[in-house]
């Protein structure tokens, strides 16, 4: 299968950072979902798969309904996903919250988007990853206020745990605002582990190994307990030590 540029900015200005150059060979699986008016639902999207995988998912969001969309990639091959959320109804709101572990040679790519079009709609975005070994990863976060969007909020952080010095990381927070009168926030964190966490724990009697998965399971349980099923939760969480361990 030939390999294609998957999910990419909308802006060309970008291109020059090479955050628009990941391609992927895998079958694309395309989800398309609708949260009627009034109502709430909540997605879970967990990748496990030793295989390349490609995802795109479009979710659109009725008037006063809410979106909750929870993601975790622990997989072996190479990923890559596409998530848009349309916020279409006055008073809706999308939650987001994103885990991902890449080591070995792993290519992520992951391109979210939720675009804000009713009055007064409220998104958060909040992506925790790590990376070890020589990952390569681009996470591209884009809230997008579109005209109409009065009084709308949004809010979007990525936090990303250096565990070797040999990946290669690629954050890229944007926010497009065609309405005056809104309210967003972005930021990214990128940095190695606190040595003083490390520290502290070695004391307590762990090894550096130890303490590094303990301080990187702490940070994904948040993200990793709102899955709806223990069972997938479980395996999650039971895949995530044992590749933190190796």
């Amino acid at each position: 299968m030939d390999e294609k540029i998957f999910g990419e900015l909308p802006l060309r200005s970008w291109r020059w950072l090479g955050v628009n150059d990941v391609k992927s060979a895998a079958q694309v699986e395309e989800q398309i979902f609708d949260v009627p008016d009034g109502e709430s639902r909540t997605f879970a999207d967990v990748n496990l798969s030793a295989e390349n995988v490609a995802r795109r998912i479009k979710i659109s969001v009725g008037k006063s309904a809410r979106v909750e969309f929870i993601a975790a990639d622990i997989g072996n091959g190479n990923f890559s996903a596409d998530v848009e959320i349309d916020l279409r109804g006055d008073d809706s709101a999308a939650d987001v919250a994103a885990v991902y572990f890449g080591d070995g040679n792993r290519r992520l790519d992951f391109n979210y988007v939720i675009r804000q079009r009713g009055k007064r709609t409220s998104a958060t975005m909040n992506v925790r990853g790590a990376l070890t070994e020589r990952c390569d990863k681009i996470f591209r976060g884009t809230l997008d206020f579109q005209r109409g969007a009065k009084g709308s909020t949004g809010r979007e952080l990525e936090e990303v745990i250096i565990l070797s010095p040999g990946t290669r990381n690629r954050s890229v927070p944007l926010m497009l605002a065609a309405e005056d009168e809104v309210d967003g926030h972005h930021a990214v964190s990128v940095g190695r582990l606190d040595d003083e966490k490390i520290f502290y724990l070695m004391s307590r009697g762990l090894d550096k190994s130890q303490a590094e998965r303990l301080i990187v399971e702490a940070a994904f349980n948040p993200v990793v307990e709102k899955i709806p099923d223990e069972n997938l939760r479980a395996e999650l969480s039971d895949k995530l030590q044992r590749r933190l361990s190796k």
